[in-house]
């Protein structure tokens, strides 16, 4: 399970994070995206908060992020509940996973995902934080420099599914403040900080509101349009299988 020294504790924030967005696996929903060109294929950053949904969220995989499966290779971002409890994820067909258990479903946490092939630095290739603290990562294989991802591709990307040619998968969790950040490979100190032994989210748009191309920030703020990018690149996401219950006020800021 999570370390306590990890782990987000509620904390009061000057910085409030209003809405979170519900995923199930029972109603199938997820959003989905086309890329259509001009996404740096080498260099982004997926900042996120998340919780797991009770037992809805153990006894298989929980799809956070993924490329259409249509096509090999393709990326995808799971919680591999079945196996290890474990945070894994494939950027061209290369699996990396964390040393880290997560088997929380009470908190809230904050992952950050560094992809940076370019890096000359081959264990900074592909860097995660939970909650400001970056993580051992263990390699499938190595990650040669100047390896492309799916990730930010000309492809349908889906976020809480995987589509593959015979079958669809989906997640169970809260998701809130998703910025995708393309071009940039930012360390969490520009989405949260350090205050009295917690880790408690900032201001990113306000403070730093860099996104790229193809980059956004889903806030879950309009309720019958879940998947609106507020980063100002308008690159919104449809919304499938959701309701207005698919909006909570459970959030990093507001735990319930």
């Amino acid at each position: 399970m999570f370390s306590s020294e990890l782990w987000n504790k509620p904390e009061e924030s000057a910085y409030e994070i209003a809405y979170s967005c519900r995923f199930d696996r029972g109603s199938s929903s997820y959003l989905n995206r086309t890329i259509q060109s001009g996404g740096n294929l080498r260099k982004w950053t997926f900042s996120f908060w998340f919780k797991m949904i009770g037992s809805a969220g153990f006894g298989s995989n929980q799809y956070y992020l993924a490329t259409s499966k249509l096509s090999s290779p393709y990326d995808t971002l799971i919680f591999d509940i079945d196996s290890s409890s474990r945070l894994y994820y494939q950027v061209a067909g290369v699996y990396f996973y964390p040393d880290q258990s997560f088997t929380d479903t009470s908190n809230w946490g904050h992952l950050v995902i560094i992809y940076d092939s370019d890096n000359g630095t081959a264990d900074d290739r592909r860097i995660v934080y939970l909650n400001g603290t970056r993580l051992g990562v263990h390699d499938s294989q190595a990650l040669s420099q100047n390896t492309d991802s799916k990730f930010n591709s000309n492809s349908i990307h889906y976020i809480g599914a995987r589509q593959d040619l015979g079958a669809s998968y989906y997640g169970s969790y809260y998701l809130a403040e998703a910025h995708w950040v393309d071009g940039q490979a930012y360390d969490p100190t520009y989405f949260g900080k350090s205050s009295g032994g917690s880790w408690i989210p900032i201001d990113y748009k306000t403070n730093t509101g860099t996104y790229g191309t193809t980059g956004y920030f889903l806030d879950f703020a309009i309720n019958d349009d879940l998947g609106n990018d507020v980063s100002g690149n308008n690159n919104d996401w449809g919304a499938n299988g959701m309701g207005t219950d698919h909006r909570t006020t459970d959030t990093p800021t507001n735990p319930s």
